[in-house]
Parts: C-alpha cells; sequence; structure tokens
C-alpha cells in the first residue's frame, strides 16, 4: 500500500493542465479528465464567500454533464488551511448594514452547493490539508473520498460562536462510532488526521508529499494507514456520556465526575452558547433517519432564525469581529432556553420561502 513511486509535491506542469475558469478566490481547472476546484483566498484561510460558492456550484453544474470529466478534486492553494468555514464576518456586515437578504441568499446558495456535491454523480475527492472548520468540514464531508493528511486540524466550534454545525453536519456525523459525531457537535473539539480517520470522517490519509498526486483513481495506492487515535482513549466515557438524553444532563454528570477529560469537556461545553447547545442537541437526535433533503430545509430554517437573533451575531462578534472571546449569550444559562423559544427556532420561516436543492 505504501510501495508506491512518488514525487515531489510540487505544482503539476502547466502542460498538463487546462485552465477552465477562474475567479480571484476560486481556481478550476481540468487535469488528465479530472475537474480540480481549488481554493485561493488564502488571506481569509479559504473562507467561503458567496462568490466562491456560486462559482463552485456553476462549475460543477458544468462538468457533471460534461464527458471530458470524469471525477473532480477539491484542495486548496496553500497549505496553510483547506476551509475554516463560511465568511462570518461577511454576515456579520451585512446584518449590521442592514442587508438581511444576504444571509437569505448565502445559506440558501451554500445548502445548494452541499447538495449537488452529496448527490454527485461522478466520484469526488476531498483533501483537507490544513485547517478544516465549520463550513469547510460540510464541503469535505459529502464528498465520496475524504483525504486528510498530518496538516489536517478539523473542527465544528459552531456553537462557540452561536450556531449550530450546519451544512448537513446532522447527517455525516451519523458516520461517527457510538455518541462521538454528538460530542463533536456540542463540544468542537479538534480532531488531527488519524482522529478524523477513526472517527469516519475521513476515508484515507496520505503523506503531505503526495497531495499533488491525488486522484478518485489513485487514492488507494498512495494511502497510508493511519496510527491509533486517542479518540479510541475516551470512546467508552463519550458513549456513556453524550449517550444521555438532554444537555443538562450531559453537563450534570461531568460536574460530578473527577478526571482531567470529564473537567475539559465540561469547561467546553460552558463557554458554548445555551441555545446552540439546546438546538444542536434536538437537531442532532432529529435527523437520524432523515432524507438529507429534510435536514438541510430543517437547517435552512435554524439559519435565518438564527440570523435574527442575538448569539450569532454576539459570537461573530466576540471570536471574528472584536476578538475578545467574551460573548454574551441571551439567555445565559442553559435551563433559561425554554420550549417555545426552541420550537420557534425549527418552526416555517415567514416570508421566505423553504429551502430546495438547485435545479
Amino acid at each position: 500500500m505504501e510501495n508506491v513511486p512518488i514525487r515531489p509535491a510540487s505544482p503539476v506542469s502547466v502542460n498538463a493542465v487546462r485552465l477552465m475558469s477562474a475567479t480571484s478566490q476560486v481556481e478550476f481547472s481540468l487535469r488528465a479528465k479530472v475537474g480540480e476546484i481549488r481554493l485561493n483566498r488564502p488571506e481569509e484561510l479559504n473562507a467561503l464567500s458567496l462568490e466562491m460558492i456560486e462559482a463552485m456550484d456553476a462549475q460543477l453544474a458544468a462538468w457533471s454533464v460534461d464527458p471530458a470529466v470524469t471525477g473532480i478534486v477539491i484542495g486548496t492553494t496553500k497549505d496553510a488551511a483547506f476551509c475554516v468555514g463560511c465568511d462570518q464576518r461577511a454576515l456579520y456586515d451585512a446584518l449590521k448594514a442592514g442587508d438581511r437578504d444576504y444571509g437569505t441568499v448565502f445559506f440558501r446558495r451554500y445548502y445548494q452547493l452541499l447538495h449537488r456535491l452529496a448527490t454527485y454523480k461522478k466520484p469526488t475527492v476531498a483533501v483537507m490539508h490544513g485547517v478544516t472548520m465549520g463550513g469547510g468540514v460540510s464541503l469535505a464531508m459529502h464528498c465520496q473520498t475524504r483525504v486528510a493528511t498530518r496538516q489536517t486540524y478539523m473542527a465544528l466550534a459552531d456553537c462557540k460562536v452561536g450556531f449550530f454545525p450546519d451544512g448537513a453536519a446532522a447527517s455525516y456525523l451519523q458516520r461517527c462510532p457510538g455518541e462521538t459525531g454528538m460530542f463533536l457537535a456540542l463540544t468542537g473539539v479538534a480532531l488531527r488526521a488519524r482522529g478524523t480517520y477513526h472517527a469516519g470522517l475521513a476515508t484515507h490519509m496520505i503523506p503531505e508529499d503526495r497531495v499533488a498526486l491525488v486522484t478518485p483513481w489513485l487514492i488507494d495506492q498512495i494511502a497510508i494507514t493511519p496510527p491509533p487515535s486517542t479518540l479510541q482513549d475516551i470512546e467508552a466515557h463519550v458513549n456513556q456520556v453524550f449517550g444521555l438524553s438532554s444537555v443538562a444532563e450531559i453537563r450534570g454528570i461531568l460536574s460530578v465526575r473527577s478526571g482531567e477529560w470529564a473537567r475539559g469537556t465540561l469547561a467546553q461545553l460552558q463557554a458554548q452558547s445555551p441555545t446552540s447547545l439546546a438546538l444542536t442537541f434536538r437537531h442532532m437526535r432529529a435527523a437520524k433517519g432523515q432524507p438529507l433533503d429534510e435536514i438541510f430545509k430543517t437547517e435552512y430554517r435554524l439559519s435565518q432564525h438564527l440570523l435574527d437573533g442575538h448569539d450569532f451575531r454576539e459570537g461573530i462578534r466576540a471570536y471574528v469581529i472584536d476578538r475578545d472571546e467574551r460573548p454574551t449569550w441571551a439567555p445565559t444559562g442553559l435551563d433559561q432556553v425554554t420550549e417555545p423559544a426552541l420550537e420557534a427556532l425549527f418552526a416555517p420561516l415567514a416570508g421566505i420561502p423553504e429551502w430546495a436543492p438547485a435545479a
């Protein structure tokens, strides 16, 4: 599996690549019948803008009916980050400027892009080389093959900014063993390559010098066997604690347990938005067995209600804009998140059409 001749991961010869189209933020090319998408917004760690989402969705639609393209690889032009998620600063700035429509369009088109990837008829590969967070995780998870390297750093830290792990995370986190998916969704704990592999989120691991070799057909030949993950050491604790029937019960049992893992996990939960924790727990449980379309429909409702609420804006302010890392949540405690308030977040939207896949 590992005795494959390897060449350096230098840029592929221009003679081997046919540039299809490009924006300033995403590069598209065709190499040996593989459509390549490379995120190219390094100054923002490839945070997804609406421009990037629109460009990728249009190119994927075109490649889906192009017989010259037999597979897709999504990666990055720089090593530091695959994608840190959606451009939260742009969402915040739009809301501050009174442009509520931007968030309506952004999440509709973002979920449509992910749905297209999830239902794509040709082989798709994501190379999570570098930081991969939030929406970047979802971009990768809807590809059939998901590749990690030693530089992979993955986290779903959405509850920390008053949002929730979206992009149908409630669907793909079901790949994780036991209650690992719920653990990752609520805590936002970060995983390295071997952790993502053990959790069932990465399908392969490769050395950094093989990134340029990745295609849907070569990946099995160039992959290596990941070492054991520390996730295995805590799996029994995760299953017992995060299999409980509410976030309150989870926090309760952690508060009376001794040990570094219990204390650290409780501290992570206490830093999150109480509303985000409650809605994430409910959504994760309810989504089990649901069709992907229904999950996206629910998440679109959640996204729009949260845009109109307090915590998402406050979370972006605290961690992206001012960076004081001291958000003031409203409500401030988990016991203050009422059932009617939760129900309202899942309710149909007034004056906004329901989400549906793109044509």
